[in-house]
């Protein structure tokens, strides 16, 4: 799977990006921030949307963005949260209202045992 990140690039370099990866039997996920990005780059190039819940201006997180954007995704994309996952429960609600994947890193890199702290957290869920 390839990532390409809807801020940095145009509608077309997402689509032709896009074509090119699914012509080499690759995946394409399309990481957005924001409604416009979304609405800008969605196109038939893509198989999932990642929602950043980060600002990449000023980098505070805020998981309302996925809440907030998850209904403007069409179905047929995987739906996945980005950033500012920080325990089990926040899932559990991402989950019901339709995302299909997570991406975490932050939450573990801080801690001193990442492996362990992972353990812990797929264990509750």
């Amino acid at each position: 799977m390839i990532l390409l990140i809807a801020s940095i690039l145009s509608p077309q370099q997402v689509a032709d990006f896009g074509k090119l990866a699914q012509s080499l039997g690759l995946s394409v996920l399309l990481e957005v921030h924001n409604l416009e990005e979304l609405e800008q780059t969605i196109c038939p190039f893509v198989n999932a949307i990642g929602v950043n819940n980060r600002n990449l201006g000023d980098f505070t997180v805020n998981i309302q963005t996925s809440f907030d954007l998850v209904d403007h995704i069409p179905n047929e994309f995987l739906k996945i949260s980005e950033s500012a996952i920080d325990n089990p429960e926040v899932i559990k609600q991402l989950k019901a209202v339709g995302y299909h994947g997570f991406l975490i890193g932050e939450n573990f890199m801080k801690t001193a045992n990442p492996g362990q702290a992972i353990q812990e957290f797929v264990a509750q869920l």
